[in-house]
C-alpha cells in the first residue's frame, strides 16, 4: 500500500473526484488513503473472468428477477477510511441505481486479481469493505489458477477457498452460486 499520508496532505473524495473528471477516458484511478493511484491495464484473461462473472449474475437476475443489480465496479465508500474510494473489478448493489460513478451501497464486492494486488492491498481492500454496512461477501478471483476466496461477514470475514473447476461459488446473500468453470470459461485455466 506504501506510506500513508498525514491526514492534512491527503487527497479528499471530492478533490479526487474532480481530479478524476480532468484524466483522460479509459483511465482507472481509485484513492487510496488519500492518494490518487492509477491501476495498470488489465490483460485480456482479467478481463474476461470479469465479463464471465457480469455474465452469469446478470443471467441470473433475468431468470429470477432479483431485485439486487451487478455491474462493473465504481468509486466504493468506505466508512473506515473516508478518504479512500477504491473501485472493485464488480459488485452486486442491493438498492437502486443513482445514476452517479459512487455507491455505499455494495453488498458483494469482486476483486478480479492481477499482479498489482499484493497480499497487503487485499488485506486493505477486505478491511475497508468489511466496513461497509451492507456488504455480506468480499470475493478474490485469481487468474493465474482456478481460485476463488469467499470473505463473509457471518464468519467475521474468514476466507472459504475454492479450488479447481469442478468447484462452484455459493453467494448467499444474493442466493446465487456460479460455477468456477463458468467465470474461467473461454480463458487458458478452462
Amino acid at each position: 500500500m506504501g506510506a500513508k499520508l498525514k491526514s492534512a496532505d491527503q487527497m479528499t473524495v471530492e478533490e479526487f473526484l474532480a481530479f478524476y473528471d480532468a484524466q483522460p477516458d479509459g483511465e482507472k484511478w481509485e484513492l487510496i488513503e488519500g492518494i490518487a493511484k492509477m491501476s495498470p491495464a488489465p490483460t485480456d484473461w482479467h478481463q474476461l473472468v470479469v465479463a464471465n462473472l457480469l455474465r452469469h449474475l446478470l443471467n441470473t437476475k433475468d431468470d429470477t428477477g432479483a431485485s439486487w443489480t451487478a455491474m462493473p465496479g465504481v468509486g466504493t465508500r468506505v466508512p473506515v477510511s473516508p478518504q479512500s474510494l477504491p473501485e472493485p473489478d464488480v459488485f452486486i448493489k442491493a438498492g437502486s441505481l443513482t445514476g452517479t460513478s459512487l455507491t455505499d451501497d455494495a453488498l458483494v464486492l469482486f476483486e478480479v486479481l492481477s499482479k498489482s494486488n499484493s497480499n497487503t492491498d487485499q488485506a486493505w481492500r477486505k478491511r475497508v469493505y468489511a466496513s461497509i454496512p451492507n456488504c455480506q461477501h468480499y470475493i478474490t478471483v485469481a487468474t493465474k489458477r482456478a481460485e476463488v476466496v469467499r470473505h463473509d461477514r457471518a464468519s467475521g470475514w474468514k476466507g472459504v477457498t475454492l479450488t479447481g473447476l469442478a468447484e462452484t461459488l455459493a453467494i448467499p446473500a444474493v442466493d446465487v452460486s456460479i460455477p468456477l468453470k463458468s467465470i474461467y470459461r473461454w480463458t487458458p485455466i478452462a
